[in-house]
């Protein structure tokens, strides 16, 4: 699609409510008028009764509006004519187009309810329930992260690794993704298992789980490397850690697309990429980037221009479990502070955990 088909789409598609009801209405007189189907009508109606349109408009789960679109524009012009979206409102119930409008930054992580209803959510409580994906997130994927990380740390220096090469490098992310994989796993399990929730299907789940995983292990296995580069510059802690941050968005978000073209045709859990999971996926990756440049809170070799070090540093004396703890700490801690700037800055419905 052009520019102008992408601008056309987001300017028609998503309307204010009270608008939709309207159009539904002049929609309805407009096919009375019309008397007997078109060919268009009709093409449109074969879609919204086809598979493809179940799965992209009547699931629950994320519909792209792009998808959407193709399907309204009956004449392939690029352009949604104003009679193309009557006909459409038409078609779609009210729930529906709610859905399509939901869908403009979700991914596998997006907080998910049958009893929200986000036209009738005040600011104070949009931001309480994004702080409780977020907590949910930070509790069962960052936290496991950086402590399987150190951990891997801890069980590579025993093999005798050195953290300059690159198989530590590659110890440690695969701890890091470990972590995050059985962390968000086990969490969904104990959840299931506390609320009974039907909704919570443990194979879809453990899907997502090895998905963030793998990510994870991008994120995780870079950052010795480029930590150690960085202080080979001989920069300073606070260039190290936003700089540091900047790599871990960069390296979390390629795991993320590159996940998506792998596991997708294989698991049911992983959606396609696609527009919606594409800002859904960068908000995220923002995010876990926090957690990464807070990780280097935990290197005491910065000495004193470590400011984080009173509260997370990993001293020579520290046991291992505590310095997994401290390690967790770090990227829980960096994770959440982004991420609450997050929650208070994005609009209601764009933000990945709505």
């Amino acid at each position: 699609r052009t520019p102008t088909a992408t601008a056309s789409i987001k300017a028609t598609m998503i309307r204010q409510t009270p608008r939709l009801v309207n159009l539904a209405s002049r929609s309805a007189v407009a096919r009375n008028a019309a008397g007997a189907p078109s060919k268009q009508q009709l093409a449109l109606r074969s879609f919204a009764s086809s598979e493809d349109a179940k799965r992209t408009v009547s699931s629950p789960e994320v519909i792209d509006p792009l998808e959407v679109f193709a399907a309204i524009d009956t004449n392939n012009d690029g352009v949604l004519q104003k009679d193309e979206f009557l006909r459409a409102v038409d078609m779609l119930n009210y729930d529906e187009l709610l859905k399509i409008k939901k869908s403009t930054a979700r991914n596998e992580l997006s907080y998910e309810t049958e009893h929200h209803s986000d036209e009738a959510e005040s600011f104070g409580q949009m931001l309480s329930r994004r702080i409780q994906v977020t907590i949910e997130v930070a509790v069962s994927k960052i936290f496991p992260a950086g402590f399987g990380w150190q951990t891997s740390a801890t069980i590579a220096e025993g093999w005798g690794m050195d953290a300059a090469n690159m198989d530590f490098a590659l110890v440690t992310g695969l701890g890091d993704g470990i972590g995050v994989a059985v962390g968000h796993t086990g969490y969904m399990a104990i959840k299931k298992a506390v609320t009974g929730s039907a909704d919570i299907d443990m194979t879809a789940q453990a899907q997502t789980g090895i998905f963030l995983g793998s990510a994870a292990v991008c994120s995780g296995g870079i950052w010795q490397p480029f930590v150690n580069t960085l202080q080979a510059a001989g920069l300073g802690f606070n260039t190290s850690l936003v700089l540091t941050a900047g790599a871990g968005t960069l390296a979390f978000f390629s795991g993320l697309r590159l996940g998506r073209l792998i596991y997708s045709p294989i698991f049911a859990g992983v959606e396609e990429a696609n527009y919606a999971n594409l800002k859904a996926d960068a908000a995220l990756s923002v995010a876990v980037g926090g957690a990464a440049g807070c990780f280097v809170g935990t290197d005491v070799s910065y000495a004193g221009a470590n400011w984080l070090r009173p509260l997370l540093g990993v001293e020579e004396t520290c046991a291992s479990t505590t310095a997994s703890v401290l390690a967790g700490s770090s990227t829980a801690l960096g994770f959440s502070v982004v991420q609450m700037g997050e929650n208070v800055v994005y609009p209601k419905n764009k933000c990945w955990v709505d």
